[in-house]
């Protein structure tokens, strides 16, 4: 994983080392006031660096049983967390303090996970997720129940998702 300065196109610093396969998905957040970068592989594995001081956050994120193909960083309950799917079929939330993950899986899609967004759907916080499988999914971050979905009209897989407003209301763009 390498970061780059957007207006020179140089390097910054060394490369962030420690996944053991190829990184298939990166995000930029904020987490406990500090920039960082979350990273899923094809080694199982999602991991957090702060993006100044250059160490991992802590301990890698174990726990998916395939590549990790999406990640998102957002809130619950006032705490920093990272959400994660892949090629298990799963998502999966983490805390990013402790590094334990936050409930149990959340399941349905009935093929790899390809993308993740998080949004605001009537006041709770939610994931966002599209897979192989067609389908767009909304989850309940707290519960981990299906918020709504599945929307389903799309040829093939969904490799992106995005959450925007539009007129006041809260919309996913997919594809």
């Amino acid at each position: 994983v390498r970061v780059w300065d957007l207006a020179t196109g140089e390097p910054v610093g060394d490369p962030f080392t420690g996944h053991t396969g190829e990184v298939y998905t990166i995000t930029a957040a904020e987490l406990d006031g500090r920039p960082a970068v979350i990273s899923g592989s094809e080694d199982c594995t999602v991991r957090a660096w702060d993006l100044a001081a250059r160490p991992l956050v802590r301990d890698p994120f174990t726990g998916h049983t395939g590549p990790v193909r999406a990640v998102t960083a957002t809130g619950l309950d006032g705490r920093p967390v990272v959400v994660s799917g892949g090629d298990d079929r799963s998502l999966r939330v983490w805390d990013v303090a402790t590094g334990d993950p936050v409930g149990q899986p959340f399941t349905g899609h009935t093929a790899p996970v390809r993308a993740i967004t998080a949004a605001e759907l009537d006041g709770r916080a939610v994931v966002v997720s599209g897979a192989d499988d067609g389908s767009v999914r909304v989850w309940d971050l707290a519960t981990g129940t299906v918020a709504g979905g599945p929307f389903t009209g799309h040829d093939g897989p969904v490799l992106a998702v995005a959450a925007a407003g539009l007129d006041g209301r809260p919309v996913v763009v997919s594809g």
